[in-house]
């Protein structure tokens, strides 16, 4: 039975009105970001009309997310956090608008497309730690697990289930322009959520620089043994397997088994159902005693899952691997985000969360790169094998890693302010 006055249950966590709001508001902006992915691979493609002219485009989101990322962090802990969704929200809207309006005049041209794609991509560095960094002031620790696995579901429901299967019905029927529009619209609808909520940030007395902040949270990471250890073993895996998937999918989909728009989007929409199912697993069921093991066996697992993609002869088996392989990673992921969020401090969990981002996804644009390349050299087939096996293989072995399975020991000692963070500032609140 759960305390009095603790929300309990699956959809429980809704009660709480500022969660419910920061989730109606990013549920209505990942429906839009889910048509956006679908529309934004298939306009590179009838631009460009080249493997590596996708890869372009894709990677000019992914660097500057992945370059920024660590000022993103260091901002989002000096600033109130939802001053910082809302911000990006903005500019996102209206990068994606000013993309919408060239489309419907028939005068976008592939370097505009790459140009909005690395707007975009800077303003998620903002609200990628932002985002994850509010959770916990939001929510109880024992309700975070659940909140993280409800986002999650409503995101894969949203930008992986309807959003790509409409996306891909919208471009086909009615053109692009719709498609980019949609989204703009979705980021104005998140940002009225984020308005509404009555969240008032404890800020902290800074008295270094930026640069002396980013080494606080460099430093905490480093004293982690479990955390550096994860991120390597992350970036690694993402670097050989999920990143050169963005690319290989919609050229599997469409140039291998000639597949159409709508084929590409219910392939999308296929691992979107299978990650909401994952996020109602973890939020009626919670977290396992030994979650590190579900987590890297889960992520092992989904890459066993590309790889098996590359045997496909029909797009109704790339997608039951495609919902398999989201399925495991969503699993995995809920499983991460709240253990992080349990055990680093609050008051550093900005600057680590974009450390997370950073360190994980740091290849990710020479991933989707060499993808595109490799495609194009040996074919989408073999590109496909090699990455899920090698991904998956570099799963297993993290787990074999001194000190990676440390949040695991049942005497472990919560989360210290001090715990690896050099000293120099205080606290107070608003």
């Amino acid at each position: 039975m759960s305390a009095p006055g603790r929300p309990s249950g699956t959809f429980e966590v809704l009660k709480v009105r500022d969660f419910a709001l920061l989730w109606s508001g990013q549920s209505i902006s990942s429906l839009g970001d889910g048509v956006f992915t679908i529309a934004l691979a298939l306009a590179a493609l009838e631009i460009g009309r080249s493997p590596i002219d996708l890869a372009y485009v894709l990677a000019a989101r992914a660097v500057p997310s992945v370059c920024f990322a660590l000022l993103g962090g260091v901002a989002v802990d000096r600033v109130p956090r939802r001053l910082a969704m809302l911000t990006s929200d903005a500019v996102r809207g209206a990068a994606v608008g000013v993309v919408a309006v060239l489309m419907a005049r028939h005068e976008l041209q592939l370097w505009e497309l790459i140009v909005m794609s690395g707007i975009f991509g800077t303003a998620d560095a903002f609200f990628g730690p932002a985002s994850m960094s509010v959770l916990p002031e939001l929510l109880d620790g024992h309700l975070l697990v659940q909140g993280n696995a409800l986002s999650q579901m409503s995101g894969q429901l949203t930008q992986g289930l309807i959003g790509p299967a409409a996306g891909g019905l919208i471009v086909g029927v009615i053109g692009f322009a719709w498609s980019f529009g949609i989204d703009a619209i979705s980021f104005a609808v998140s940002a009225v959520c984020l308005l509404a909520m009555r969240i008032r940030t404890k800020r902290t007395e800074r008295h270094g620089t930026a640069f002396f902040e980013a080494m606080e949270g460099i430093n905490y990471v480093r004293s982690q043994r479990w955390l550096i250890a994860s991120l390597l073993g992350a970036a690694l895996a993402n670097f050989v397997g999920m990143t050169p998937l963005t690319v290989l999918l919609p050229l599997l989909v469409r140039d291998v088994l000639h597949g159409s728009t709508l084929s590409l989007g219910l392939v999308f929409a296929a691992g979107g159902a299978a990650g909401v199912i994952a996020s109602l697993v973890v939020a009626r069921m919670g977290s396992p005693r030994r979650r590190v093991i579900a987590v890297w066996t889960a992520y092992a697992a989904g890459g066993l899952a590309i790889g098996g993609m590359a045997f496909a002869r029909s797009v109704w088996v790339v997608g039951l691997l495609s919902g398999m392989e989201i399925g495991l990673f969503v699993y995995g992921d809920v499983l991460w985000v709240a253990m992080m969020q349990q055990l680093v401090p609050r008051e550093v969990l900005g600057r680590v969360s974009s450390l997370v981002y950073l360190l994980a996804f740091s290849l990710g644009p020479v991933g989707m790169l060499l993808g595109g390349a490799a495609a194009t050299g040996i074919g989408v087939r073999k590109t496909l094998l090699f990455s899920g096996l090698v991904s998956g293989l570099i799963c297993l072995i993290v787990l074999l890693v001194p000190g990676v399975r440390d949040p695991e020991r049942p005497d472990r000692p919560p989360a210290r302010r001090d715990e690896g963070v050099p000293h120099g500032s205080g606290s107070r609140s608003d």
